[in-house]
């Protein structure tokens, strides 16, 4: 499904934040049972280290500090946020709740409250995972361009410790942390930053994921392998073709953090020159729905990605459902302000 809107909306500040010490690969070799070492984890997935939030953080704690980044990027006020729309992939009832106060998995609602974001109405996505940025992205473009909406920001937090079975290798992959944007609505005739965006679906894959009786998450890893590779190459070409563009000429490409086999693979396929991938996945982990944003957000203030430049993104999530875009920052950010999202 090809998407996009006549308004015009500009990417006017992004943020991250990554809670802790990085955990290393020596805490997996330390479980009884996986058998694995750094040299495994490394060839297998690419991660050499991930962060996990402390048992006082919730995933709203972890959004908070990635939203004020953001805001404090986009030189725009909590008060003047019209739309919060939140997305998480690791939040359970009960097991693993956004907050400490409550024992459900929302996130813009509480996350709206702790901002002070008066005026913002706010709902969640779900059923996205991995790719739960790039759709709501999608939607707050559709918004901006139907409401009165002139400010919108899109939240993810991951927190997977507490749903993770250390029994299982595939645990190693997996990383918390928060990232945000600010979309707000360009004037006409102005440049507009989310140039294409393009999603779609296949719940006949639904199973590739479950839940166990514990809250801890189940990934089938060969039902991911074998379906992601084409699922993210035609999501790419897909977005760079609405674009009106080619693959080749985006100066930088964001792929889905998952594996550094799998980006791999989609990078050679599509053609595109080392150089200009960009990933944090060797020091953050799969980081689900903060994955790209994150990755994004560190690269522009890192002085990587500059205002201007055009990016091309593709991510898929559990169920199966995907999405593509291409997309440029405008936000007016001083590189080296920020470190690992902390002021």
């Amino acid at each position: 499904m090809r998407m996009g809107s006549n308004v015009p909306v500009r990417l006017a500040g992004i943020g991250h934040y990554f809670p802790g010490e990085p955990v290393t690969n020596r805490f997996f070799e330390e479980q009884e049972g996986l058998g694995i070492d750094d040299r495994w984890i490394v060839e297998h997935t690419g991660v050499s280290a991930r962060h996990w939030a402390g048992d006082d953080e919730r995933h709203m704690d972890l959004a908070a500090r990635a939203v004020r980044m953001a805001l404090a990027d986009a030189g725009t006020e909590a008060s003047e946020v019209d739309l919060l729309i939140g997305t998480t992939a690791t939040a359970r009832p009960s097991t693993n709740p956004t907050t400490r106060e409550n024992s459900y998995a929302d996130l813009s609602l509480p996350l709206q409250a702790q901002l002070g974001m008066t005026k913002a109405a706010c709902f969640d996505v779900s059923a996205l995972a991995c790719a739960g940025f790039l759709h709501a992205s999608l939607v707050v473009q559709a918004l901006l361009g139907a409401s009165d909406a002139q400010t919108a920001v899109v939240a993810c937090a991951e927190s997977p410790r507490p749903i993770l079975n250390l029994h299982y290798r595939n645990s190693v992959l997996f990383g918390g942390g928060a990232a945000a944007a600010v979309w707000t609505r360009a004037s006409s005739g102005a440049c507009n930053d989310l140039r294409a965006g393009v999603i779609g679906s296949d719940g006949r894959h639904f199973g590739a994921f479950d839940i166990d009786p514990t809250g801890a998450v189940i990934m089938r890893g060969k039902d991911v392998s074998a379906f992601a590779p084409d699922c993210l190459v035609d999501a790419a070409r897909a977005a760079a073709a609405e674009a009106g563009t080619q693959v080749q000429d985006i100066a930088w490409f964001v792929p889905h953090q998952a594996n550094i086999n799998l980006i791999d693979e989609v990078v050679e396929r599509l053609g595109i020159a080392q150089e200009r991938v960009v990933t944090n996945l060797s020091r953050r982990g799969n980081t689900s729905s903060v994955g790209v944003p994150g990755c994004l957000s560190e690269a522009v203030h890192g002085g990587v990605i500059r205002p201007g430049d055009s990016v091309l993104t593709c991510s898929v999530g559990r169920g199966f459902s995907w999405a593509g875009m291409v997309l440029s920052y405008s936000g007016a950010t001083a590189a080296g302000v920020w470190r690992d999202g902390h002021a």
